[in-house]
């Protein structure tokens, strides 16, 4: 700590235990500051009042709830060290107080602008790419010098739809999350399609049934964009084809086709999908879905 300080903040100890060491002006203080207290009390409820009486927008009024609040706490705890220490020490702590608060703004500001070079100039990701950051998967759909903006994305669904809510966080976060990217360079990502079938059903025609229509989309839709990305296909197709797999569960056969989809198109693909197979899996007498039985047993 510099000396300067170190002097002034021993000269303002000193002046409080003098001042504790006068009982009559001691107990003149406290009187005082019990009745700004009760005084900042009282504007506050009813400046509280009256914003709930005059303001009908709920949004409006939490916000003049709130700024009344500080502006009260704010005066009361200025008029209290006025009471108790000398004006011109008010006035040094007060600076101090705000300096240290520009600080931490500033410091902030500063992290959230060098995030947007890094973002923009890094290409970190940009917008239409979809980021997931603890546990909030969205695409981007602003950039701005302290912040980015991400419509929301929620997995949970029955697809991967967006919520249609906006989430805004500081471009500073990138230097204390770990960031998940989907897009630019690789723009797809694997999806799964389930069917269980019953035990006595002749899951290899429902194999062939799911492959051939999996093998279709993938020679149809993906190859193509993937060989406009990366060029010629050789070692790396096979990696990237349909994969099927076979399991079973208590209710029966669980049959499993994993694919590469754009994830901006994740809901059309599955929807196509199903309209390709489902028809020729109901339509073959010896397919059954498993149905699931719930058996109530009365004590």
């Amino acid at each position: 700590m510099p000396d300067v300080l170190k002097e002034y903040f021993l000269g303002l100890a000193d002046s409080l235990k003098s001042t504790l060491k006068t009982p009559d002006a001691y107990l003149n203080k406290v009187a005082l500051t019990v009745v700004i207290l009760v005084l900042g009390l009282s504007l506050y409820i009813l400046f509280k009042k009256m914003i709930l009486r005059s303001v009908k927008d709920f949004t409006k009024k939490i916000q003049l709830h709130k700024a009344a609040k500080q502006t009260m706490a704010t005066l009361t705890v200025v008029a209290v060290l006025f009471i108790w220490i000398q004006a011109i020490n008010v006035l040094v702590l007060i600076a101090l107080l705000f300096g240290v608060i520009a600080v931490f703004m500033v410091r902030g500001l500063t992290n959230n602008i060098i995030g947007y070079f890094v973002i923009k100039y890094r290409k970190y990701f940009e917008i239409g790419h979809r980021v997931e950051i603890n546990e909030i998967i969205g695409d981007v759909v602003e950039i701005n010098s302290t912040s980015f903006k991400l419509l929301e994305v929620r997995t949970g669904l029955s697809s991967d739809a967006n919520t249609g809510r906006i989430i805004k966080l500081p471009n500073s976060i990138i230097f204390n999350e770990s960031i998940e990217i989907i897009g630019g360079a690789n723009s797809f990502v694997w999806h799964e399609l389930k069917y269980v079938l019953s035990f006595d059903s002749e899951w290899q025609t429902a194999e062939k049934i799911m492959t051939d229509a999996g093998q279709a989309y993938f020679e149809e839709t993906v190859l193509p964009e993937l060989k406009k990305k990366k060029g010629h296909m050789s070692s790396e197709q096979a990696d990237l084809q349909p994969v099927f797999s076979v399991d079973t569960n208590d209710a029966g056969i669980v049959l499993v086709l994993r694919y590469l989809v754009d994830y901006r198109h994740g809901t059309c693909v599955k929807t196509g999908l199903q309209r390709k197979i489902l028809p020729q899996l109901n339509e073959h007498p010896n397919i059954d879905f498993a149905i699931w039985e719930m058996k109530v047993f009365k004590g």
